[in-house]
């Protein structure tokens, strides 16, 4: 066939690599997020601004982000969230830029700011939508 995949609504329509209830491997025709969208949902983030709105607190942060990130994950989770992993990935990046740029002892150390974020992880699991993404999956 000419054409291998397709994008509609936002999902890319492809031969995926899936496991059967047994546990064997096949290959399946799913959809998962479309690099249009994984692209568009990077800008959006890009736009927020995180690490600059060093103001803010942790949880004003939260409230901000959770919505978007929620409409997100319950949208092109639905069918193959590990494909999600990068804005898991992303969004902490950018929480451990705000942490340096907002708490100066924790910004001089890379290793501490990333104790305080897993610290704030355990505390509050909830906190951010992305967070428990991971423990789901």
């Amino acid at each position: 066939y000419p054409a291998d995949s397709f994008d509609f609504l936002g999902y890319c329509f492809r031969a995926r690599l899936s496991r059967n209830r047994c546990g064997k491997y096949f290959v399946n025709f799913s959809p998962a997020i479309a690099p249009k969208a994984r692209k568009s949902i990077y800008a959006e983030i890009r736009d927020w601004h995180i690490p600059r709105r060093s103001e803010t607190s942790i949880r004003l942060l939260a409230q901000m982000i959770n919505p978007v990130v929620r409409g997100w994950v319950e949208y092109y989770g639905a069918f193959y969230k590990s494909s999600l992993l990068f804005l898991v990935h992303l969004l902490d990046r950018l929480i451990l830029k705000w942490v340096r740029r907002k708490y100066k002892k924790q910004g001089g150390n890379l290793k501490r700011a990333k104790r305080w974020i897993k610290r704030v992880k355990s505390r509050h699991p909830e906190l951010f939508v992305h967070w428990s993404l991971l423990r789901a999956s």
